[in-house]
């Protein structure tokens, strides 16, 4: 039996192929993923990827400069923070107390839910109870209360 080596080798090519355009994909978001990952100092609170002023300018023209030099992400980033602190980022790192800004919605959300259930089933079970109480036939009242009722309905007769 003889086999076509070109057809062997076809699968290969083709990822040797997707990897490479892969690899490229990747180097060409670097950049964009980097802008996305940080603040304009020059205008507080505005992401640099939306950001179009000259200190902006300056930060894109630093990103470009490590990134020809071979840097990761990472790195970048952290040469970031280290000129102008943590607030440059548009995530907080989650540590710390920002570890607490991160979980406390969560948390409050959790005890709310499980408030609300609570306080429910409490709601049900009082209208269950309620309704038994109010002579559905269900139960029978109290003997001394029936014996109340029936003295004061006797005096409403006897006023008439």
């Amino acid at each position: 039996m003889k086999t076509d080596r070109s057809s062997q080798k076809s699968p290969i090519l083709l990822l040797v192929l997707f990897l490479a355009i892969l690899a490229g994909t990747a180097q060409a978001l670097t950049r964009t993923e980097v802008e996305k990952n940080l603040l304009c100092y020059g205008c507080p609170g505005e992401p640099l990827n939306i950001d179009r002023c000259s200190r902006g300018d300056q930060m894109r023209a630093e990103i470009d400069r490590r990134l020809a030099r071979g840097q990761d992400l990472e790195t970048i980033l952290a040469f970031f923070v280290s000129r102008f602190g943590e607030e440059i980022l548009t995530v907080p790192p989650r540590r710390g107390f920002n570890l607490v800004a991160w979980a406390a919605p969560f948390v409050m959300l959790l005890i709310g839910l499980v408030t609300a259930t609570i306080l429910v089933r409490r709601w049900k079970g009082a209208g269950r109870s309620g309704k038994a109480a109010q002579g559905h036939g269900k139960t029978i009242p109290d003997p001394a209360l029936r014996r109340r009722v029936e003295e004061e309905l006797q005096q409403l007769e006897d006023e008439q």
